[in-house]
């Protein structure tokens, strides 16, 4: 895995995007808020860094686990959050950090943030930052919003990465209030060398079957696979001597992985190719996720 500076380095080696990377603002007036009808329960607590560095990780932990794409946070980058582990000459500033705990006090959500304070014309019109957004709960994920909704001298709220599909514009009153900053791009790269043991690492679709004819000049997953899904959505992927039903090279085949991609979209773009009718519809049912892939983390 990697972030790539250059578009066309890393594809020669079989490298591809599997997630993207993005974020929003909000217009907090036009927003009209979040919709009365939804549930906020929880309390909300202001909390030091030293007990951010002891609730978060497991957090995060969690939370992570339900979006593919999402790596660990290693026990230094939650230092380097909290100002207790700054990089020479790097600055920081200390954001605010909220935490939510549920009805039964075990925390489920946690927010970062900083104001900027500005003013023009000598009325607030102050930007929000948000740092990070960890939620475990709808309940939780919608509390933190109403605060920071709520913040007084708050015009606008930027969000610099977010997942692709997350789900605030459906939480407000108008969603139009929300508009995605400009420059969207893709996010984490990845590379399979393990074929078998990058795809039975995931969850399909039951009863589904597909023989990819992978191309990878380096020999590390190239020849015929058989990728075959048990009930429970497990899979089992042998090599296969028979004829394939899509073609596609270790790149292309990297970017479908963690559902980020669609093969139609391959084999309409070249990448791919059906060798068999319907092959790509059932690679698009096969490699889907519930929640697009996102990696809130960069290294």
């Amino acid at each position: 895995m990697l972030h790539s500076a250059e578009y066309p380095v890393y594809g020669r080696y079989g490298f591809a995007p599997a997630t993207r990377h993005g974020g929003f603002t909000v217009d907090v007036t036009a927003s009209g808020g979040l919709r009365p009808d939804l549930d906020t329960s929880g309390t909300l607590r202001e909390a030091a860094p030293e007990e951010v560095r002891r609730l978060g990780p497991a957090l995060f932990d969690e939370a992570r686990r339900s979006r593919a794409g999402a790596v660990s946070r290693p026990e230094w980058s939650w230092r380097r959050r909290t100002g207790a582990a700054l990089l020479p000459g790097e600055e920081w500033e200390a954001p605010t950090v909220l935490v939510h705990r549920d009805g039964a006090g075990e925390v489920r959500g946690l927010v970062a943030y900083t104001v900027d304070g500005k003013w023009s014309d000598r009325v607030p019109d102050a930007t929000l930052t948000v740092t990070d957004l960890v939620a475990t709960t709808a309940q939780a994920r919608r509390a933190l919003w109403a605060h920071l909704l709520s913040v007084d001298w708050v015009r606008r709220i930027e969000v610099p990465d977010a997942a692709p599909d997350d789900p605030l514009p459906l939480l407000l009153r108008d969603p139009r209030a929300v508009r995605p900053l400009p420059h969207p791009a893709d996010c984490l790269w990845l590379r399979l060398l393990d074929l078998p043991a990058a795809l039975t690492a995931r969850t399909y679709p039951p009863g589904l079957r597909l023989a990819l004819r992978v191309a990878d000049p380096a020999g590390h997953v190239d020849g015929v696979w058989l990728l075959r899904t048990g009930a429970d959505g497990s899979a089992e992927v042998t090599p296969d001597g028979g004829p394939a039903d899509l073609a596609l090279d270790a790149a292309a085949l990297a970017a479908l992985h963690l559902g980020g991609e669609q093969a139609s979209r391959l084999v309409a773009a070249g990448l791919a190719t059906e060798l068999t009718p319907g092959a790509a519809r059932r690679a698009d049912t096969l490699f889907r996720t519930t929640a697009e892939p996102w990696c809130p983390d960069h290294f």
